[in-house]
């Protein structure tokens, strides 16, 4: 068994018993090791690793959308799916000026949303964990709803040479 499949075989296994949030920390994780991985492609000029890390941590973001529940979420679940909206938006931008830098920030600032869902996995969901994490604004980000929607994802990414 290669270390990639016992990787893929130890985070199936995790996951299948895992809470709602703690789906949502390993898909942070997955996220953040796709940047890292795309941002270090791009920086070895491997058009094709970038690419695929690129199309698969856009999956990721679709995926921690998907899980958004909006009808219930409030102010919390607005805030979150703007940020993801960011996140893409700076994905994309890393693509088309080609840094590394903007995916390695990237990685960082999600990195420190996952750390504050652990925290409230951490406690239980107790009351105030949430409202900490949406007074933060993901590193003091603000985004309005015109901001949002302009780099809204499109419904494709091509990752052309």
């Amino acid at each position: 068994m290669t270390n990639q499949m016992a990787s893929l075989e130890y985070r199936r296994a995790s996951t299948q018993h895992a809470s709602v949030v703690g789906l949502v920390i390993a898909l942070h994780d997955t996220l953040i090791g796709d940047l890292k991985r795309a941002a270090e492609a791009m920086e070895r000029n491997d058009i094709q690793t970038r690419c695929d890390q690129l199309i698969h941590g856009f999956k990721v973001l679709t995926q921690l959308e998907a899980m958004l529940d909006m009808n219930n979420g409030g102010k919390t679940a607005v805030n979150i799916r703007r940020f993801y909206a960011h996140v893409r938006g700076q994905m994309l931008a890393a693509q088309f000026k080609l840094s590394a830098s903007i995916l390695h920030k990237q990685a960082t600032i999600v990195l420190e949303v996952r750390q504050a869902w652990q925290q409230m996995e951490a406690k239980n969901a107790q009351p105030g964990v949430v409202e900490r994490i949406d007074k933060r604004g993901y590193q003091g980000a603000s985004f309005t709803d015109e901001e949002a929607s302009d780099s809204e994802p499109r419904t494709s990414f091509s990752c052309a040479v």
